[in-house]
């Protein structure tokens, strides 16, 4: 599976938002990742699916290497989250949530909006 790439793309409703920590949840169970990875790659998809908006598509590629998970999400509309994402401050804003779980994480313009990517150095669990 290592190389491998996933997309998904689900309406950015709430009611669908599930399906993307779904397939999270297979790919580190095929992964053999940790319980911790697990949860920390799960808390920031789950805060970055909060700023969505119910209208349109959401889209999440996961891009699986030897050691690590790249995550690219959009498109989001307008730019909230790239806003939230260059705020320093002392509340527990999206930066903050991001900073706290995974390695490197930034935002990319593109023409149908703002994507964001992250990337997390991933452990597994001995077979």
């Amino acid at each position: 599976m290592v190389g491998d790439r996933i997309v998904l793309t689900i309406p950015a409703e709430d009611g669908f938002r599930d399906v993307a920590q779904l397939v999270l949840a297979g790919v580190a169970s095929r992964l053999n990742l940790t319980y911790e990875s697990l949860d920390d790659l799960g808390t920031a998809l789950a805060t970055l699916l909060e700023r969505c908006e119910g209208d349109g598509e959401l889209t999440i590629e996961l891009a699986l290497g030897a050691d690590t998970i790249t995550a690219l999400i959009g498109p989001f509309p307008g730019d909230g989250v790239l806003n939230e994402l260059e705020r320093r401050g002392q509340g527990v804003g999206l930066r903050r949530v991001l900073e706290t779980v995974v390695d490197s994480f930034g935002a990319l313009t593109r023409e149908n909006g703002q994507w964001v990517e992250l990337q997390k150095h991933v452990r597994t669990e001995k077979a």
